[in-house]
């Protein structure tokens, strides 16, 4: 297992650890859950200018949403070309 150092700012820090203790872990665990989740597609992937761009993505998931669209659909041949 690897290890990472991180540098955020304080209030972020404090809010981090709350959080984790809402859900019985460690600010480590938290982290290295929603890594995890990231590596596998199952959780978004925010960038350090999230912030500025936050409506315009909160506007792309609700467009997102309001579709049928099924993220991470693999099309079955036998469906595909079914006669």
């Amino acid at each position: 297992m690897k290890t990472i150092n991180l540098s955020i700012p304080e209030d972020v820090w404090r809010q981090a650890r709350i959080e984790a203790a809402r859900h019985s872990t460690s600010l480590s665990g938290l982290v290295r859950t929603y890594l995890c989740a990231m590596a596998d597609g199952k959780a978004p992937v925010y960038t350090e200018d999230f912030g500025t761009d936050r409506q315009k993505r909160l506007d792309l998931l609700r467009a997102l949403q309001s579709t049928d669209l099924v993220l991470g659909y693999e099309p079955v041949r036998s469906k595909t070309y079914e006669r």
